[in-house]
């Protein structure tokens, strides 16, 4: 199910961003690295081996061959204070920062040419780091920020060349530099795309049960923590534990492929009697969970009745020849009423749900008394 009501965002237009355009809005959001801990590492560990190797070679005037001017040298400087400015500010680069992100690696870029021109070199030596955004932004970035970043990275290989060298030696040097430019970020791009698809399809199947489809007890232990830190509301939240009555009788008597089929027709029918926002969870063996933001005992009280009545008219398939009827219990835990946290409310479900069994099954209890 989807946890809606949360938090709403409009259109193209980010919360707190009002001003910005759908276009502005896009960029950001393809600049925004799929980690934000591990790119600010890693622009970190980039720029500091830039600053090392450009500190070590600048001296020796290796680069340029020649001495270098005043101009040059105070260029250098800026654009080496710059390195150690753009390293020390990914660190504290968080989730939210995200025009920062997008003008990381194009500052990055900038100042990468800058050394270029200062120390006059035109060299293999002198581009090699420009791979260092193109790795960064194809490993890190959503494919059109990788792109985007992999343009900047030959833009800036033109600038560099073509103000100081021959046309025919910079159009060599750019032929052999993009080839290696554009074949590394592809290679890379569709690399991380299939670990990055693999990663999100291993964290939807840890969160959605195989047999029903319904969210498991980890993603409903998420949902419940994310719902419980942001319910300020007056309606509270309800959590209803259902269980199937004499449940191993069904099993004894039609395999335990007949007990799937039952789980998977009451599974069906608790979607389709939940509305958006709800969040329903197999928590185990035939032991259903429904959570119900910004709803009142009451409420959630009537609501899980008329689930009770509807489990009890329905017909269960379990054979191709056999259609059997089953009843369930419930147990209703609120917050506030019962208790603020997941554990205290589930507690106070489980203990609910054994006062209806005990009270003859086929019915849902809510302790008020707490």
């Amino acid at each position: 199910m989807e946890l809606a009501g949360t938090g709403s965002v409009l259109p193209g237009v980010a919360v707190g961003s009002r001003l910005l355009t759908r276009p502005a809005e896009a960029l950001l959001s393809w600049m925004r690295p799929r980690d934000p801990r591990l790119a600010a590492r890693t622009v970190s560990v980039l720029c500091a081996v830039g600053l090392v190797v450009t500190l070590v070679t600048l001296p020796m005037g290796v680069n340029a061959g020649t001495d270098l001017d005043g101009w040059a040298i105070a260029l250098a400087a800026v654009s080496l204070l710059l390195i150690a400015m753009i390293s020390a500010a990914a660190w504290f680069f968080d989730e939210a920062s995200r025009l920062a992100w997008a003008l990381c690696p194009f500052a990055a870029i900038t100042v990468i040419v800058l050394v270029d021109l200062a120390t006059h070199d035109a060299s293999v030596s002198a581009q090699v780091f420009l791979f260092f955004p193109t790795v960064y932004g194809a490993a890190l970035l959503p494919r059109p920020g990788a792109i985007l970043v992999t343009c900047a990275s030959l833009a800036g290989e033109l600038v560099v060349v073509f103000t100081q060298l021959t046309v025919r030696e910079a159009m060599v040097s750019t032929c052999y530099v993009a080839a290696a430019l554009a074949t590394t970020a592809v290679m890379l791009i569709r690399s991380m795309e299939r670990q990055h698809q693999l990663v999100v399809e291993l964290a939807r199947l840890a969160t959605v049960d195989p047999l029903t489809g319904l969210v498991t007890r980890r993603g409903f232990d998420e949902a419940m923590s994310a719902v419980l830190a942001q319910s300020d509301a007056d309606e509270g939240t309800s959590l209803v534990i259902f269980d199937v009555d004499q449940f191993k009788s069904v099993n004894d008597r039609y395999g335990h492929p007949g007990g799937d089929r039952v789980l998977v027709q009451l599974s069906e029918l608790l979607v389709h009697a939940s509305r958006r926002g709800d969040v329903v969870c197999r928590m185990g063996g035939d032991e259903i969970a429904m959570l119900l933001p910004r709803c009142t005992v009451e409420v959630a009280l009537r609501r899980a009745d008329e689930i009770v009545e509807l489990v009890r008219a329905e017909g269960f398939e379990v054979t191709v020849d056999d259609v059997i009827q089953v009843s369930i219990s419930g147990g209703l835990a609120h917050c506030p009423t019962h208790g603020s946290d997941a554990r205290t409310l589930y507690a106070a479900a489980d203990a609910a749900l054994y006062d209806a069994k005990r009270g003859g099954r086929d019915r849902v209890v809510a302790r008020f008394e707490g």
